[in-house]
């Protein structure tokens, strides 16, 4: 007996009539004969009888019919679970510095969405040097980090992204020496880059007197003319009326800027949907 078998049963006890089994099943009258009288071979047991009411189970058909129910939930239990299987999408750990988080990765995922959306995601935003320790210890699975930090596994170069200064519209470069810089959090990297340039123009360390947790809040802080910042990056939020910003360059007059990478370890390459995601992430930057 199949699937199908075991539904003519149960449908043709609820039924008690031919016909009105054939019209619910979708089948002919005659399909269902067949069937009966097949499964009624297979057991040696008479599973029906007619009657002028229409048709009667036997005591051997009810005990099939009771079976029968259990037996189609179990299909049911089955397919679904399978269903299920099929539908649930791989899960990505993806690492992400927080200034991509803000700038970039809403409008990566987007188009992914958009294109392809096979994965499910846990978005795990840290800075740099901490998404190479979670990439490590494998806590993440991908892991895009800003400035060149060395890595064993493989790493692509998305982009490139200048440094910028951003001060109150009326000041000019050589009146922020007196200006507190405005730290907020970022990376040793990034740390060193601002205050390098800041000694080579004024021959001594910036005065940090306001730090906060996010870029966000040191632009507010530039915009109620309460110091200055240091961004990478040229796509942040401000008012214009209140905020200059202006490209950096180092003693050689090249822009200062840092590569953006994607990093990935070996066992993803395994992992289908995560590298079909990693092929769309250097095709929607333009990677070679």
């Amino acid at each position: 007996m199949n699937d199908m078998d075991w539904r003519i049963i149960k449908v043709l006890y609820e039924q008690g009539s031919m016909t009105k089994a054939a019209n619910e099943l979708f089948v002919t009258q005659s399909t269902i004969t067949k069937r009966l009288r097949a499964m009624e071979e297979e057991w040696n047991v008479k599973l029906v009888e007619r009657n002028s009411k229409g048709v009667v189970f036997t005591e051997d058909g009810r005990y099939l019919v009771k079976k029968a129910t259990i037996i189609l939930d179990f299909y049911s239990e089955i397919k679904l679970h399978f269903q299920d299987n099929r539908s649930r999408k791989q899960l990505l750990r993806i690492g992400v510095p927080n200034s991509y988080a803000r700038l970039h990765f809403p409008k990566l995922m987007n188009r992914y969405i958009v294109e392809k959306n096979n994965l499910q995601f846990k978005t795990v935003p840290n800075s740099s040097d901490a998404v190479i320790k979670q990439l490590l210890d494998e806590t993440i699975d991908i892991g895009i980090v800003c400035g060149d930090y060395s890595y064993a596994g493989e790493k692509f170069k998305l982009f490139k992204e200048d440094l910028y200064l951003m001060m109150p519209i009326d000041c000019t470069i050589g009146e922020i020496d007196h200006m507190p810089l405005i730290e907020y959090h970022m990376n040793p990297i990034v740390k060193g880059t601002i205050e390098q340039w800041w000694k080579y123009h004024f021959g001594n360390a910036p005065r940090e007197e306001h730090q906060v947790p996010y870029a966000e809040i040191a632009i507010e802080m530039v915009e109620n003319g309460l110091g200055v910042c240091c961004m990478f990056g040229d796509e942040w939020r401000m008012d214009e009326t209140k905020v200059q910003f202006i490209p950096l360059y180092s003693d050689k007059g090249e822009p200062i800027s840092r590569n953006v990478w994607m990093m990935v370890p070996h066992y993803c390459f395994e992992k289908k949907e995560i590298m079909e995601f990693v092929e769309f992430a250097q095709k929607y930057y333009n990677v070679d």
